[in-house]
């Protein structure tokens, strides 16, 4: 995870540093996020199917050796933006099948009680290491000895070492053993669960919408610092460092005062306050005030997607972990695709119009899955009130 957040700096700097433009970085990004959107369900069924460790051993691997191969291009000056959206798309392969095993995973090392803890655990540990990395990627692309070449050397590095840390642990079962069925039959059975499952359904469509909105301001940073508030593009990992601060606290004070007694409420809470304080970074006149909003921001999305992927995993049997959170994870996919015409848009009309649009389209999304949630659950106890009439 720390490799992963120092990628987001590294490759949008260097995305709009190749073309001066916020849709070149959505254009790499979309690079990443269309294999993630197309392969990821495939690779929830694979993680259900096969050990989620060796998945994530050899794909981690995979993704060093394509990190490793963009810095020597870098380095060598044979890079350009469209060889920079080929390896980019590799790694959005790879990740179709990491996202999904990792995540899963969790649920099949922890359950009950201890479930909820484990998952903010990990976007406690996910939060630190954005802050940790964007810091570190600025550090690398600043230093002269290193740049953004060097900078891809690092996250190699650290995605190597992962795998040797994942080649010491213990394989856990597959929860789903398929038997003389494939793979496509696998992913139709995947695919009807979730959809018929209410509960699971809304959670997987509110946490794509809310990604699609209130995230997609991330790809925006580089041109929202140099064209609105004239500061170096280099400065995002600030930003990006602020909103993760933001997004460990809330994060500490959600799991010790109890996460899963008011998951819905918070979740719906959570979802909102992104969309107002997305408005609030895109009106901040200046760069102190940019890194307060940002850490409102962090705080704000962090509580969201903590709580719905509490949600999700409690509602959903074990035996669809992989498939469900694969269909999840394309939230992430979406997120990049969204972030081309975003950034195309923003080229024309300005990174802040564009950013405050994006925070009162979250705010929709929110209000439509809370009248949602609402109408179920009204459902529910008319359902449950005739069902005791006839007893």
């Amino acid at each position: 995870m720390l490799g992963f957040g120092m990628m987001h700096i590294v490759q949008g700097v260097l995305s709009f540093e190749l073309t001066g433009k916020n849709s070149s970085v959505g254009f790499v990004a979309m690079g990443w996020g269309l294999p993630m959107l197309l392969l990821g369900p495939i690779g929830g069924t694979l993680s259900d199917r096969f050990s989620k460790r060796l998945l994530l051993m050899f794909g981690q691997a995979a993704v060093g050796t394509t990190f490793a191969a963009i810095g020597v291009l870098f380095i060598l000056d044979m890079l350009n933006i469209w060889t920079l959206f080929a390896l980019t798309g590799v790694m959005g392969i790879l990740f179709a099948a990491l996202m999904p095993a990792r995540q899963a995973w969790v649920g099949d090392l922890l359950e009950g009680p201890a479930l909820a803890n484990g998952i903010a655990l990990q976007q406690l540990m996910m939060n630190a290491t954005r802050i940790v990395g964007p810091f570190a990627a600025s550090g690398l692309i600043a230093w002269a000895l290193t740049g953004i070449g060097g900078a891809y050397l690092g996250m190699s590095s650290l995605f190597f070492s992962s795998f040797a840390v994942l080649f010491f642990m213990q394989p856990t079962k597959p929860r789903f053993r398929a038997q003389r069925t494939s793979i496509a039959a696998d992913l139709k059975v995947g695919l009807r669960y979730t959809w018929d499952a209410k509960e699971v359904r809304l959670m997987m469509l509110m946490f794509a919408g809310v990604v699609m909105t209130a995230f997609t301001y991330q790809l925006l940073m580089p041109g929202f610092l140099e064209n609105e508030l004239g500061q170096p593009s280099k400065r995002v990992g600030f930003i990006f460092g602020a909103s993760a601060v933001g997004g460990i606290i809330l994060t500490l004070f959600l799991t010790r005062n109890g996460l899963s007694k008011d998951a819905s409420k918070l979740m719906f809470g959570c979802g909102a306050a992104s969309g107002v304080c997305l408005i609030l970074l895109a009106l901040a006149p200046n760069f102190a005030l940019a890194l307060v909003a940002a850490a409102l921001l962090g705080a704000a999305s962090s509580g969201f997607q903590m709580c719905n992927q509490v949600l999700l995993m409690q509602k959903t049997d074990p035996a669809f972990f992989g498939r469900v959170m694969s269909l999840t994870m394309t939230a992430f996919g979406l997120q990049m695709v969204v972030g081309f015409p975003a950034g195309a848009v923003a080229d024309a009309v300005g990174e802040r119009p564009t950013m405050v649009v994006l925070g009162l389209a979250c705010l929709t999304v929110v209000a439509i899955g809370r009248f949602a949630s609402r109408t179920m659950r009204a459902e529910s106890r008319a359902a449950g009130a005739l069902a005791a009439v006839r007893r």
